[in-house]
């Protein structure tokens, strides 16, 4: 941590109950829009007061952006012969039943 305000252990100024342990917890929340206004507002304080924070943010979107994106690639599906292959093998392994694509 380079600031020598604030660590991951430290309260701001501006929200004493927010402290970068609880805007870690709530990160996740925060990102996805789920935090109740307050909560959101005393995040976003937290993050303009704590370099540390701000910088764990950009890392932890950065992530989140990344991940998302790989959902969103066109992928094409996987050939017959490796699917029954994959099939085959789940089945004698976990002992289910799964049907082979013709």
């Amino acid at each position: 941590m380079n600031d020598k305000n604030c660590n991951f252990d430290t309260p701001t100024t501006i929200f004493e109950f927010y402290e970068c342990k609880d805007v870690i917890a709530h990160l996740g929340d925060f990102v996805d829009g789920d935090l109740p206004l307050s909560q959101r507002a005393a995040v976003e304080n937290h993050l303009d007061e704590c370099a540390d924070c701000a910088a764990f943010y950009a890392s932890y979107k950065h992530v989140v952006t990344s991940a998302a994106g790989l959902r969103d690639e066109a992928t094409e599906p996987l050939p017959v012969d490796v699917s029954n292959r994959l099939r085959k093998a789940l089945n004698e392994r976990l002992g289910i039943n799964l049907p082979f694509i013709a």
